[in-house]
């Protein structure tokens, strides 16, 4: 993956990831239901490569100078991803550098590729990866330091652990000695041949993990969290075994946000697992609220421009409920109860809805509009009993900007006008919020995120945005079982090993 664009520099323009502080809940949920993974941590092999490739530096460098290291990750990067690219393209897509190579890769005619020149300026354009420690410390560290297999030697600089760490590169470096000394090669000489590439992919693609080798056993038992002493273990598990149970129920297609939010089958009554369920759930709930909310902060803006003079924000905010809200009479309690859905499938299928409405930037639709008042109303009145997942949501909510705070919000004005609690529900949560937001994003990274500012009580100079979900790792799960080959690549149903797991679990 490459980035081309400096999202810290002072003074710049940022659309914002998170333009309500919502996100921030759902991260903090997800991140403990699948630690050790990262969104973008997307091959499970990468694990074993990057205690392998820490343990080679040890070994031939035996320095902790920063500059040395950012050397050496950045060549071991550049030359695997350049290696698979060409000995197999279609497999090496998502790889950190692949989309570098993929011109020269693809030149027959082109026997000898230059490592230094697309590795040596870390941080600038025209490299291979912009990101000054590689793809490794963009994205793999902090995973990698929380499971135990490496340890930190100096400030940047990395050390596998005595067991883990160590154990997954001898595998690497034993199993395949050609092509590691081959890449180090390349590496040290900053040269490498298209040969000499071939035989590196045949060896360590990312998608050619061997299930039977030693390598991949070792693989296995970090992600079904039989590891001793891993933190991570038990929750990760815990997550890989409802899963797999998705898996196992569905036997085809499936939307794995759906079924996790459903929880029908064998899901809805796990012997083990319930707790993490309910944090699951907690996560959907925030997602589906975010994006609510985001359909009425495009409306906002929208109605904002539409205006020939500034309009203050009460009048925004009433003019955008009353499309919101069509019965201007009933309680806010009395009108969720008429609008909640008539199963959680539906909700989700609503949110999916919703999410297409607001990932392009327009003004939405009436019918979106109106949309995200009932979802956020048929959420509220189906889970404001749930106590289990309102706490797990209450644990991880901020200065109330969670669906949590909003569930709050419409429990202590139920009995009030719900066209009123609309209304000033869009305020709180959506204008006052997001200046709230990007202020602080102004003041703390120089970055401009405003949808929208105040000016004399009035918004002016709105603009659209896009809005996706986050990413919950869970999709980065399902592809490691597959690389575990606890799900068959081919079929799509789980093998005897994930079988085993899952009956052990």
């Amino acid at each position: 993956m490459t980035f081309g664009t400096d999202w810290t520099k002072p003074g710049s323009f940022s659309a914002g990831r998170d333009p309500l502080g919502f996100q921030a809940a759902s991260v903090r949920l997800y991140t403990s239901l699948v630690p050790g993974l990262t969104n973008v941590t997307n091959r499970l092999r990468y694990y074993s490569f990057y205690c392998w490739v820490v343990w080679q530096f040890e070994k031939t460098h035996h320095t902790t100078k920063e500059d040395k290291w950012i050397e050496f990750i950045r060549r071991c990067e550049a030359a695997l991803a350049l290696a698979c690219q060409v000995g197999d393209p279609a497999g090496a897509v998502g790889m950190a550098g692949s989309d570098w190579w993929r011109h020269d890769a693809a030149d027959v005619a082109q026997k000898v590729f230059d490592l230094v020149e697309p590795t040596n300026r870390p941080g600038e354009d025209n490299q291979y990866l912009k990101a000054k420690y590689g793809n490794f410390g963009q994205f793999y560290t902090a995973s990698m330091l929380e499971m135990g297999l490496i340890e930190s030697a100096s400030a940047r600089v990395y050390a596998v652990t005595g067991s883990a760490g160590r154990e997954l590169a001898v595998a690497v470096q034993e199993e395949h000695p050609k092509a590691c000394a081959l890449l180090m090669t390349a590496v040290k000489t900053g040269r490498i041949s298209r040969s000499d590439c071939e035989t590196i992919s045949e060896a360590l693609h990312p998608s050619y993990l061997d299930p039977t080798s030693h390598e991949a056993r070792l693989l296995k038992q970090f992600l079904e969290g039989g590891r001793a002493n891993d933190p991570t273990a038990d929750a990760r598990r815990t997550s890989l075994r409802n899963v797999l149970t998705v898996v196992l129920d569905t036997k085809g297609d499936f939307d794995l946000r759906r079924e996790l939010y459903v929880q029908a089958g064998t899901l809805c009554n796990p012997p083990r697992g319930t707790e993490n369920l309910i944090r699951w759930r907690a996560y959907f709930l925030n997602e589906f609220c975010h994006i609510a909310l985001e359909v009425w902060l495009n409306a906002i803006v929208g109605l904002s421009n539409q205006v020939t003079e500034p309009a203050l924000v009460d009048e925004l905010a009433a003019d955008l409920a009353s499309i919101a809200v069509s019965d201007k009479n009933a309680s806010t309690e009395k009108l969720a109860e008429s609008l909640t859905l008539a199963s959680l499938g539906e909700e989700h299928d609503l949110g999916a809805e919703l999410l297409a409405a607001v990932s392009v930037k327009r003004m939405p639709d009436p019918s979106a509009i109106i949309g995200s008042t009932k979802l956020i109303m048929s959420l509220w009145f189906r889970w404001k009993e749930a106590m289990q997942i309102r706490d797990e949501l209450r644990r991880e909510t901020v200065d109330g900007r969670s669906v949590e705070g909003v569930f709050g919000f419409l429990d202590l004005h139920s009995a009030e006008t719900a066209h009123l609690t609309i209304a000033k529900l869009i305020k709180k949560f959506v204008v006052s919020n997001h200046l709230m937001i990007a202020g602080q994003k102004l003041a703390t990274g120089g970055r401009f995120t405003y949808r929208f500012t105040l000016d004399d009580g009035c918004l002016v100079d709105g603009e659209f945005g896009e809005y996706t979900y986050t990413q919950p790792r869970i999709g980065n799960l399902l592809t490691f079982a597959r690389d575990a080959d606890l799900i068959d690549v081919d079929t799509g149903i789980l093998s005897a090993a994930g079988m085993e797991f899952l009956n052990a679990a």
